[in-house]
């Protein structure tokens, strides 16, 4: 499997096996030991349980419609993915660096929550 694949799979879990299901007890597998994450209100360095411990909060949110596709390039791939989150639809492009086969740092501008992207605007 070549570094573009692995990374494309490593993705592929964050979103299948962890967000859709939200079992974020997975972070921690699938997240390095330090995960670095630039958003929007600047960049902060925290651990695979710390990341896992602020998403358990969203325990009892309601996922649904969720879809992807990504494009990698060696150990960075990028996602372009929609999904409704508590009934609002969520559209993002979002990049990630991929080390041992574990998100280990991600680039969020931001998520459109007025955008609307239609079904097939994600193939």
């Amino acid at each position: 499997m070549t570094t573009s694949e692995r990374s494309k799979e490593a993705l592929r879990r964050w979103y299948d096996d962890m967000w859709a299901k939200k079992d974020f007890a997975l972070v921690p597998e699938l997240a390095g030991p330090l995960y670095t994450r630039h958003e929007t209100s600047g960049t902060r360095v925290v651990t695979a349980e710390e990341y896992r411990d602020s998403l358990l909060a969203l325990a009892d949110a309601e996922i649904e419609d969720l879809r992807y596709h990504l494009v990698a390039e060696g150990d960075r791939v990028v996602a372009i993915g929609s999904w409704r989150f508590n009934g609002q639809q969520w559209d993002w492009v979002q990049a990630f660096r991929v080390e041992d086969d574990k998100l280990v740092e991600t680039w969020l501008s931001g998520i459109g929550v007025t955008s609307n992207w239609a079904a097939d605007a994600i193939h």
